[in-house]
């Protein structure tokens, strides 16, 4: 997918009402949305099938940079709860920043658990600095990430960071999760690994969020609120996922696509 502006006119239109208007709208961006994942989930799988045959320092280099976009999504998702008005969207997501972060306790940060998820895996050595190890590319998307967050419309940045960020991402990471445990190392290493941090974003837990978040979204949009036309999350939410397809080719083309 190219990293062009998508055209999201359709989820707009004249009606006789503007309830019902926004509420078809609503309707066909959840249809696409759900088509969407669907697809790349069969995608995804068929690309993460080559996982289990990589030499593993291969896929240590591959995980290894799935752990900036954990870093850099706490923050650009605590930028979008300032940007939101009091309300259940709001709510949620200011308690998915907690959960993120470790609820208090910075040992239970989702970036820690995914760091000792590489360390157990030896793609990191404890205590390393990894800030020098985030390939360019990706240090430029996460880049676009954080400036849309804050400067594209409320809408904008909510299809992108809030369901473009979080709803895609589970996609990959329940398919990539499936796969990694199949590599040879792996399963050598089993009991050793620590998979905390993908028994919260591959599993149920994940999905059920999803579930609330995407009602608080439509809250949110039928109410009517100026910059959240279901238009500007369907372009937000469309960035959002050509960026993960962005991610993916750029982190498995040195490994993969040769």
């Amino acid at each position: 997918m190219t990293m062009t502006e998508p055209a999201a006119s359709a989820f707009g239109g004249a009606g006789a009402s503007p309830a019902a208007d926004a509420r078809a709208a609503l309707e066909a961006f959840w249809a696409r949305a759900e088509l969407g994942k669907l697809k790349a989930k069969f995608a995804v799988s068929r690309e993460m099938e080559v996982l289990p045959r990589l030499p593993i320092d291969a896929l240590r280099a591959i995980t290894l940079q799935y752990r900036y976009f954990t870093q850099a999504f706490v923050t650009d998702l605590a930028r979008l709860v300032v940007r939101c008005p009091e309300g259940r969207l709001r709510s949620l997501l200011g308690q998915l920043v907690d959960d993120e972060l470790g609820s208090g306790d910075p040992e239970l940060a989702h970036l820690q658990l995914y760091d000792r998820f590489l360390e157990s895996i030896g793609a990191v050595a404890p205590a390393e600095d990894l800030a020098g190890r985030v390939h360019p590319r990706v240090r430029e998307l996460l880049a676009a990430l954080n400036d849309r967050t804050a400067n594209r419309s409320l809408g904008y940045a909510i299809g992108m960071r809030g369901l473009g960020g979080e709803c895609v991402c589970g996609v990959y990471f329940s398919v990539m999760h499936v796969h990694l445990r199949r590599h040879p190392l792996i399963v050598e290493r089993e009991p050793s690994i620590d998979w905390r941090f993908w028994a919260i974003h591959a599993g149920e837990a994940d999905a059920e969020h999803n579930k609330r978040l995407r009602a608080a979204v439509a809250e949110l949009l039928l109410a009517g609120r100026p910059g959240t036309t279901v238009s500007e999350v369907a372009a937000g939410y469309d960035y959002g996922t050509a960026i993960w397809d962005e991610f993916w080719t750029t982190i498995y083309g040195d490994h993969i696509r040769r």
